[in-house]
């Protein structure tokens, strides 16, 4: 099986919790694979992506531009542009951006 995504073909939607909009590229369900899904989050300037928790599922952030804080567990760490970072799902993590460019994050899904 394979799949052309056109990114172009979807909008942003807000999120409804925090001040952050999703792109949702692809969804699926675990019947149907290991992989789950593909998007982009757009935070605006003091906005927030809220701490969430998925345990079913792990999850990459790729920072396709801007900077931001990623707030994982207890701590917060400064990501920009370039960085990637691994997330087990098991562990409360989110967003916040404190600058004043749109942080763009490309995240990916994956069921455990």
């Amino acid at each position: 099986m394979w799949k052309i995504i056109r990114s172009r073909e979807s909008n942003f939607e807000s999120y409804g919790k925090g001040v952050a909009e999703i792109k949702r590229l692809m969804r699926q369900s675990s019947s149907e694979g290991r992989f789950e899904g593909l998007g982009l989050l757009k935070v605006p300037s003091n906005g927030i992506f809220p701490k969430h928790i998925h345990p079913e599922r792990e999850e990459i952030y790729y920072v396709l531009s801007g900077s931001g804080i990623l707030m994982i567990e207890d701590s917060e760490v400064n990501v920009s542009e370039g960085d990637a970072v691994y997330i087990s799902g098991n562990v409360q993590h989110g967003l916040k951006n404190p600058s004043i460019k749109d942080l763009l994050v490309l995240y990916a899904t994956a069921f455990k």
